[in-house]
């Protein structure tokens, strides 16, 4: 009977330990996301796009809800940029004096 209790606290220790490496992924998956998001407004908006949209993916299938809003701003950002990259680009230099 022990021996069983022992089991089932290993088990448990597992789930917890694997819970714990996919919230760290997930964590990392979403900054990647959203920093390619963003990027997609100033320089290569189809290629930092498409990174947003996929590691959205990938955190929304490891179980974070914070995937799903990631899908869609890099989809609207990623439009913004493709039609705007230009006008953006310009008046970030100006702004910055570059």
């Amino acid at each position: 009977m022990l021996k069983h209790a022992n089991t089932n606290l290993g088990d448990v220790m597992e789930r917890i330990n694997a819970h714990k490496t996919s919230a760290r992924g997930n964590i990392v998956l979403l900054a990647i996301g959203w920093i390619s998001a963003l990027l997609s407004l100033f320089i290569y908006p189809f290629i930092f796009g498409v990174v947003g949209v996929i590691t959205g993916i990938l955190a929304t299938k490891n179980g974070s809800r914070a995937g799903l809003p990631l899908i869609v701003s890099s989809i609207i950002l990623m439009g913004i940029g493709l039609i705007f990259s230009g006008v953006i680009m310009n008046y970030a230099r100006r702004y910055l004096g570059i």
